[in-house]
């Protein structure tokens, strides 16, 4: 395949090039796919790109094994709903998006290798489906969607999503606690972002600097 040579700042510094330089990488992935003959999901590149521009450091080509263990095993499980058939795509559609970043050059300088990143997501595998079962990390808006979810509410549907932020917010406190933890004692009604990603609370605290230079085995 040939490589595509048209200049993308893949560290964009507003809105506006971050939805150019996403723009380009996904037209880039799918061309990529298609002539390997990879079979996962075109939009599989969405989340970390998303991710990676608004809660690492920005640099969407830029990928090391904490950035992986950042995405996957703390933002993944707090934020993003995947259905029970789907979760075990995740990863390997994040694999298939680092062997594209390495097969195009376009895997920056300043990178762990694909092997090293390849190697580690199969390393974290079972953390990962270990995590995103864990409902103590899920953030506020991930639980709050998950409960309309529950309820048959899809978030494609405003009437229905209206219909059941009402029903919530005036169900008692204490009920509203006991799902979602101390949180607004009235909720807005949200919006659907993403692919998976259902809009919500900041992600979990990162580590320190100091404790992510700690490699996790």
């Amino acid at each position: 395949m040939a490589r595509d040579s048209a200049p993308t700042a893949w560290s964009p510094s507003s809105e506006g090039e971050y939805e150019v330089a996403r723009s380009d990488l996904k037209r880039r992935f799918a061309a990529w796919r298609t002539d390997k003959g990879i079979d996962v999901e075109v939009d599989a590149p969405e989340a970390p790109i998303h991710y990676k521009w608004g809660y690492l450091d920005g640099h969407l080509t830029r990928w090391t094994r904490d950035d992986l263990d950042e995405v996957y095993l703390e933002l993944y499980p707090a934020k993003v709903i995947v259905g029970e058939d789907e979760v075990a795509e995740v990863l390997t559609e994040a694999r298939a998006f680092m062997t594209f970043l390495a097969d195009t050059g376009l895997l920056a300088s300043g990178s762990e290798t694909a092997a090293v990143l390849l190697e580690h997501l199969d390393q974290i595998e079972g953390r990962f489906l270990s995590n995103m079962a864990d409902a103590s990390r899920y953030s506020f808006g991930k639980r709050l969607w998950m409960a309309a979810a529950a309820e048959g509410v899809h978030p494609d549907d405003p009437e229905a999503v209206d219909a059941f932020m009402a029903n919530f917010n005036a169900r008692p406190r204490a009920e509203r606690e006991a799902l979602l933890g101390r949180g607004p004692q009235v909720l807005p009604r949200p919006t659907v972002t993403g692919r998976f990603t259902p809009p919500g609370t900041k992600p979990r605290p990162k580590q320190s600097s100091a404790k992510r230079r700690k490699r996790r085995h």
